[in-house]
C-alpha cells in the first residue's frame, strides 16, 4: 500500500491550479479592502469640501450669513441627502447677524467671552483679538461599500471648520 501513495505524493500536477486559486482569493480580498479604504477617503474628502466651501461663503457674506441655509448647503456639496451638519457661533448654537457678541478663541479650541476688538490674552494666540467666530461641522458614518462588516464600517466621518467672520 505505501507503493501506492508514494506517486500521488510526489505528483506535481494541478499545485499551479491550486496555488493559483488561494492567490487569487487573497489577492481579491485585499483589494476589495483597498476599495473599501479608498472609498472611505474620498467620502472624508467630499464632506472636507463641502464645510470648506460653506465657510467661504459663510466668510463672503460675513454681514448677512444664512445661518439656517448653511446644513443645506453642506448636504447638497457633499451629495449626501443624509449629512448631520451643525452651525455654532462662538462655541453655541445661537447666530446672529447683529447684536453679535464676540469671543476669543483659545488654543483648545473653545471660547471665552470677551468684548469685540479686545485683545484676548493668556490661552490664546499671542496678539489674538476677540471676533466672532462660526464653526461648521459636519458627521456621518461611513457605510462599507463592498466589504458589508468591513473594518471601517460605521466609522464616524467627522468633519470640522471655525472661521472668523467678524
Amino acid at each position: 500500500m505505501s507503493g501506492r501513495r508514494r506517486p500521488v505524493l510526489r505528483d506535481r500536477r494541478g499545485v499551479a491550479t491550486i496555488e493559483f486559486a488561494l492567490l487569487t482569493t487573497f489577492f481579491f480580498a485585499v483589494m476589495l479592502l483597498a476599495l473599501d479604504f479608498g472609498a472611505y477617503f474620498v467620502q472624508r474628502s467630499q464632506i472636507g469640501s463641502a464645510v470648506s466651501a460653506a465657510s467661504l461663503s459663510a466668510f463672503g457674506a460675513r454681514t448677512s450669513i444664512p445661518f439656517t441655509d448653511l446644513p443645506g448647503y453642506v448636504q447638497r456639496a457633499a451629495r449626501m441627502p443624509g449629512l448631520q451638519v451643525s452651525v455654532r457661533c462662538n462655541g453655541s448654537m445661537r447666530c446672529a447677524n447683529s447684536a453679535r457678541s464676540c469671543a476669543c478663541l483659545t488654543r483648545t479650541g473653545s471660547f471665552i467671552g470677551a468684548t469685540c476688538g479686545a485683545g484676548c490674552g493668556s490661552g490664546s494666540t499671542a496678539g489674538a483679538t476677540a471676533g466672532y467666530y462660526l464653526q461648521i461641522t459636519a458627521t456621518t458614518p461611513y457605510r462599507a461599500m463592498v466589504l458589508p462588516n468591513g473594518v471601517l464600517n460605521g466609522t464616524p466621518i467627522t468633519q470640522s471648520i471655525t472661521v472668523r467672520v467678524e
